[in-house]
């Protein structure tokens, strides 16, 4: 068994590509389709059973989606993933939308 499945949804493709490239291999085929009323369905092209895989993913939000919706997809698509019986799961996430503020609390009183 050679190194992890690597995957990448299409709003952070290009990034993915690179990230595999510099891994030395090609992103692996998932497939991703939307439906009305906003309901989405992804899952893995290829067999993931027993391997593992690593998902790029970035949580920067824009017209394609929000941080929200990127954060919603990328748990579903990680649990889909371990349902299909990926040994383990790693989330790349280069833009973390939710990090904590840096600095001094503000005071409660003013």
């Amino acid at each position: 068994m050679s190194g992890p499945l690597i995957f990448a949804p299409q709003a952070s493709g290009e990034f993915g590509r690179r990230v595999a490239a510099a891994a030395g291999t090609a992103l692996s085929p998932m497939e991703e389709r939307e439906f009305e009323g906003g309901e989405h369905k992804t899952r893995p092209l290829v067999s993931v059973r027993g391997r593992d895989v690593c998902v790029v993913q970035s949580l920067s939000g824009d017209a394609a989606g929000s941080a929200n919706d990127r954060l919603c997809r990328l748990l579903f698509f990680v649990a889909g993933l371990k349902d299909c019986g990926a040994a383990r799961v790693t989330a790349c996430v280069p833009f973390l939308a939710y990090a904590a503020r840096t600095g001094a609390p503000r005071s409660a009183t003013r």
